[in-house]
């Protein structure tokens, strides 16, 4: 079955590609920061596209991961030219961080290393914590900072004194994947608590009825070290324990995006104010509506990376969700229809590049 999200992924990992390149090549050694301290498929899955994303393009697992602040004194002993890419799966400016915020940490503890904040939200709780992050970036010598949607992109244009990137998130760095087995389901929504969607999925559900998750708290048994992390780390020639405990982070943030792709792979359409949830029904060839206010980040970053994707409908409202699931194609016998029309898909066909504001180098 053609994957209908095929150019779209492939455009953004040229992207996250050309922009990693920037700061290590073949063979460098690096660092991976922030693993995700949750279950959550989808900060997980910004883990697991980085970790594939840098491994292409230097060919060896990085010399060290960390977690926590608690891991932030063991980088003195890694090389001199190792950067630090600090994954970008939660908020720069998240009001539950603040000042301990690990990219903080990093940026005061290594003024003269490269460290280069991946792309993610940047949306500050309060004046006090915006005015923070401006003293401490302004401070470094060699940072470096991606965000992932335009009105992150202005944010940071405007507020920091450092080199400032449009990327997309790192989730894209999985390539595509494959659903598993799963009962057929019509429909699913897949809602986070705290989006910004301002929609009555009670009324919706009403009107269209699914099963409805948060797909944030997956099991606690995916995080146990594994005997098969340790024989992958040396077929990599990882035989030291760092590179050991790489590959085992690197195993548990599969093992979490498999069990949101589960999740996801029985539905033939599904609803979610989720960005990652998005971005997985991207990879996992699945039509979908995306729910979020006017102005929202999500619409924003479906705007300037995969509005393109005949995958992806975008609704504001209860009535914009029915109106949208007609828009959307579906699959039958392995040829995709929309409005009851086969699709002409030509892969050939150039894929704009949707970002509107150029980088600053």
């Amino acid at each position: 079955m053609y994957h209908l999200g095929k150019v779209v992924i492939q455009r953004q990992q040229v992207k996250l590609i050309k922009s990693v390149q920037k700061f290590v090549k073949r063979g460098q050694p690096y660092i991976i920061m922030n693993f995700p301290s949750n279950k959550d498929p989808g900060h997980n899955a910004s883990w697991l596209g980085l970790a594939h994303i840098l491994r292409e393009v230097t060919g060896r697992l990085p010399v060290f991961t960390g977690s926590n602040a608690d891991n932030i004194n063991q980088i003195k002993s890694t090389p001199g030219d190792a950067p630090i890419f600090v994954c970008g799966w939660g908020n720069l400016g998240d009001a539950r961080t603040g000042r301990d915020d690990i990219l903080y940490r990093l940026l005061w503890k290594y003024p003269d290393r490269t460290i280069v904040q991946m792309p993610q939200t940047i949306d500050f709780g309060s004046e006090a914590l915006a005015a923070y992050a401006k003293r401490t970036i302004a401070s470094h010598r060699r940072f470096f900072l991606m965000a992932r949607d335009n009105q992150s992109f202005e944010v940071a244009k405007a507020s920091f004194d450092c080199h400032v990137e449009a990327v997309p998130d790192t989730a894209f760095g999985i390539e595509r994947l494959k659903p598993f087995e799963a009962d057929p389901l019509s429909l699913l929504y897949v809602m986070q608590p705290f989006g910004e969607d301002g929609v009555d999925i009670g009324r919706a559900r009403a009107i269209a009825d699914g099963p409805l998750t948060d797909w944030s708290n997956g099991p606690k048994g995916l995080s146990r070290m594994r005997q098969s992390s340790l024989v992958k780390a040396a077929r990599r020639r990882g035989f030291r324990r760092v590179e050991m405990v790489a590959q085992h982070h690197e195993d548990v943030a599969a093992r979490y995006v498999n069990y949101g792709a589960k999740i996801l792979s029985g539905a033939q359409r599904i609803i979610t104010n989720s960005l990652h949830g998005h971005i997985l029904c991207l990879l996992l060839n699945k039509p979908h509506i995306a729910v979020a206010s006017n102005g929202s980040r999500l619409h924003d970053f479906i705007g300037s990376w995969t509005g393109d994707s005949p995958l992806v409908e975008k609704a504001t409202s209860t009535s914009e969700i029915l109106a949208a699931m007609s828009r959307l194609p579906y699959e039958l016998n392995g040829t995709w229809y929309k409005a009851s029309r086969p699709m002409d898909l030509n892969p050939s066909l150039p894929a704009p590049d949707l970002v509107p504001h150029p980088s600053i180098a």
